[in-house]
């Protein structure tokens, strides 16, 4: 398939509804995990498939800083130009 453009990405960014819940999954999934498996080794590894220009990445990490547990993030994308905008975000954030 084709990959997006960059308007295509700025619609879906003006939602940020999905994002806040998004944040709340990954965060009470952590606080689970944790709670269950706290046995398991550190820190827990999220994957972000079809990550984009970066917000579910962003939502993520907000979610384990919250959670105050060590996470690692994996953002996976097809699209090479969001491949750029995700590797520039790990650098400068």
């Amino acid at each position: 398939a084709d990959n997006l453009e960059s308007q295509t990405y700025e619609v879906f960014e003006k939602d940020p509804v999905k994002y806040v819940n998004y944040e709340q999954a990954v965060y009470l999934a952590l606080l689970d995990l944790e709670a269950q498996h706290s046995h398991l080794p550190k820190p827990y590894v999220i994957m972000v498939v079809g990550a984009g220009r970066g917000p579910l990445v962003r939502a993520s990490l907000r979610a384990g800083e919250r959670a105050n547990l060590p996470i690692f993030v994996y953002a996976l994308d097809k699209n090479p130009n969001a491949v750029v905008t995700l590797r520039n975000m790990r650098i400068t954030e």
